[in-house]
């Protein structure tokens, strides 16, 4: 069989200003097309034509600047193509090419490869196996099933109708639900219950848009919706190789889930401390997976009801572990009850803790106190054996599904092929031999310090172990005090808000004391006043900065209750009195003003018949909005009214006595010309 390479690397440089590429082009080792100065467009057209087995590159971020646009670029590349980044390792550790191709046996030469040997080698390097692949593309689809958009009028109440589509709902994810189980694709369900029926449901297909082809389609009517949407993992992922004496210390874990719309996820761990404890909206079972693995190793997973929903079922499937389900629900008051207690122990699950990761903990500490008397039985049978066995593996072991013999008989195996394997590493190459002469008295010695070469080591593995369960118990207790630092950090952080709030607010209280101080003041002082005016010693005015509606509006009602009012006025504008003057001069007794004001008041105001007073020959106390006067200001007011009109009755006399006169001169030139005219008559 032919096996087809690419192998491609970016140039420094192209005159198009995007990135370019050296691409080189092997089959069955042999360079069969080599290109240059190639744009991203035309990289992807030349993968399609050639439409290789393996596209090879030293470095997978230069065909994209970030992971999302990685991820973008690959999957455009042909399906049956597998990507590698041939100076990565198994186990993630990076190697230079030149290096890498010398271990190889290859000679690249002392001096720095150009792009287009660099595109070589990688292609040669791949065809003979080295490197990591990526994991490109995982496809899924989503089918959302909801309420129309489309909207209709009339008919129908809104419970009805809610009632109606609900049911609608319901019937469309059963329906869908039917098409595939009997296509037996692989799909997770998510849905929101409601009266009636369902208010949503989503359905996560684990397969590509095109294999629902013929099976579901988009629809939509007056009541439901059908969405389907392709999904693609947002980033590339390198492909994780298990590699021999590489040992991956990741606790092993009971993982409680709640699945809906919003999954709560929660995890402990054998010794039933607090790992993990999310929720998610909208997640489905792989991505659930993907969380867990970065935490450790799932060895159970647990439900807080019974039967157990199908995700947490065809989850525990995927993850091959064994599902717990309690005798009976978890009823709400234990649930609480479990996370109270965790809470006071881990004060960091306060912050997380909604209903579904209530749930989900609840679940797995459940489910741990159900193992909880055998994994402490498993402790105690290990520690008679003084055996350097991992007793957590064994406990895992356990928890899947075999007995403690079975489990702790393996891995006495697992120690036995250890030693055999390292004392097969340690013969000589050449099988045994006979001793040369001169050396005949060391080999006991040597197989002395062999023997205790192999107690040091086993000794030391012990130690490892022990230290390795040190460092995981204290990563755990770094975990959680980062929890609590952080919750006593954001309470620092309110504190000083709250210290910032407080001081605010007595400021505003001291306002506050000083303004009512002031308010008793004046009111003791309003009191005394208020006996003075009763006695006829004060006579009070209403005090006004400057006439405008609202205060005329006042004026008015207090004229309707108390008849005519003496009115006082900080500030007289002629315009404003012309404004409101046919209202008030019905209302006021007088009007006072600064002495400043008074000719243009009296000018203005005492045509009208309103006598003008000055404000600071009377006023003798004053309160808010109000003036307290002497009351003489009311006989002064009354006298200069008599004043005004007595000067306004000599006017008038004086026009009339003018008028008189001309009467009696007009009379007296007519009779005059009258004689005349009759003596000219009689003359004649």
């Amino acid at each position: 069989m032919v096996l087809r390479v690419v192998g491609v690397d970016v140039e420094p440089g192209c005159k198009s200003g995007s990135r370019c590429f050296s691409v080189a082009v092997l089959e069955s080792g042999k360079l069969v097309a080599k290109h240059e100065a190639v744009p991203l467009h035309r990289l992807i057209r030349l993968l399609w034509e050639y439409r290789p087995d393996v596209l090879a590159l030293d470095n997978v971020r230069e065909l994209a600047s970030s992971k999302r646009e990685l991820a973008r670029v690959l999957s455009l590349i042909p399906p049956g193509t597998s990507v590698v980044q041939t100076t990565r390792l198994p186990d993630g550790r990076m190697v230079d090419l030149r290096r890498l191709a010398r271990l190889a046996g290859l000679d690249p030469g002392s001096s720095k490869l150009s792009p287009s040997k660099t595109a070589y080698y990688a292609a040669l390097l791949a065809e003979m196996g080295y490197g990591t692949p990526l994991r490109v593309v995982e496809e899924k689809t989503r089918i959302v099933v909801a309420r129309s958009r489309r909207l209709k009028h009339g008919g129908m109440s809104s419970r009805r109708y809610q009632r109606r589509v609900r049911s609608a709902i319901l019937r469309a994810a059963k329906d869908i639900k039917k098409v595939l189980d009997r296509s037996g694709l692989d799909y997770d369900l998510m849905f929101r219950k409601s009266g009636g029926g369902l208010d949503s449901a989503v359905f996560i297909v684990y397969a590509p848009r095109s294999s629902l082809n013929g099976l579901v389609k988009p629809y939509e009517d007056n009541d439901v919706r059908i969405e389907i949407e392709a999904v693609y993992r947002s980033e590339a992922v390198f492909e994780t190789l298990e590699m021999p004496g590489v040992e991956r210390r990741k606790p092993f874990l009971i993982v409680g889930v709640d699945p809906g719309i919003s999954t709560g996820i929660a995890a402990v761990d054998l010794e039933g401390r607090p790992v993990l404890a999310v929720s998610r909206r909208g997640i489905d079972r792989g991505e659930v997976i993907e969380l867990i693995r970065q935490y450790g190793v799932p060895v159970l997973v647990a439900t807080d009801v019974t039967p157990a929903p199908e995700f947490v079922r065809k989850l525990a499937s995927t993850l091959r572990v064994p599902v717990y389900e309690p005798p009976a629900p978890l009823s709400v008051e234990e649930k609480r009850e479990i996370l109270d207690t965790y809470s006071r122990r881990y004060p960091g699950l306060r912050r997380v803790a909604d209903s579904h990761v209530r749930d989900a903990l609840a679940a797995a500490v459940k489910a741990y106190h159900s193992y909880e008397g055998k994994l402490r039985q498993i402790e105690a049978y290990i520690s008679r054996l003084d055996m350097d066995i991992d007793a957590e593996r064994v406990k895992a072991e356990v928890i899947r599904g075999i007995s403690i013999a079975e489990a702790v008989e393996r891995a006495i195996d697992e120690i036995l092929s250890r030693e055999e394997q390292a004392e097969t590493q340690e013969e000589p190459a050449g099988g045994a031999e006979e001793p040369a002469e001169g050396e005949t008295g060391r080999r006991p010695r040597d197989r002395s310090e062999l023997e205790a070469l192999r107690a040091e080591n086993y000794a030391l593995r012990r130690r490892l172990r022990a230290l390795e369960e040190e460092l995981r118990a204290l990563q755990l207790e770094f975990r959680v005090l980062s929890l609590e630092l952080r919750d006593e950090l954001e309470r620092d952080r309110e504190i000083r808000a709250l210290r910032e709030r407080i001081n605010l607010l007595q400021a505003e209280l001291e306002k506050e004391r000083k303004r009512a101080a002031r308010g008793w003041e004046e009111a003791r002082k309003a009191a005394t006043l208020l006996y003075r005016v009763a006695a006829g010693q004060l006579v009070p005015a209403p005090l006004l900065r400057c006439l405008s509606s609202s205060s005329v509006e006042q004026l008015t009602q207090l004229s309707e209750e108390h008849g005519r009012l003496l009115l006082a006025l900080e500030t007289f504008n002629p315009v404003h009195w012309e404004q409101y003057s046919s209202r008030l001069r019905g209302l006021i007794l007088a009007l006072l003003v600064p002495g400043s004001q008074l000719d243009a008041a009296r000018q203005a105001v005492e045509k009208h018949h309103v006598p003008v007073l000055p404000l600071e020959q009377y006023e003798r106390e004053r309160l808010t909005g109000i003036t307290l006067l002497d009351p003489s200001a009311i006989t002064d007011a009354y006298a200069r009214l008599t004043q005004i009109l007595e000067e306004e009755r000599r006017r008038r006399e004086k026009r009339g006595l003018d008028a008189e006169g001309l009467r009696r001169l007009l009379a007296e030139y007519r009779a005059r010309r009258a004689r005349l005219l009759l003596d000219q008559n009689n003359g004649a």
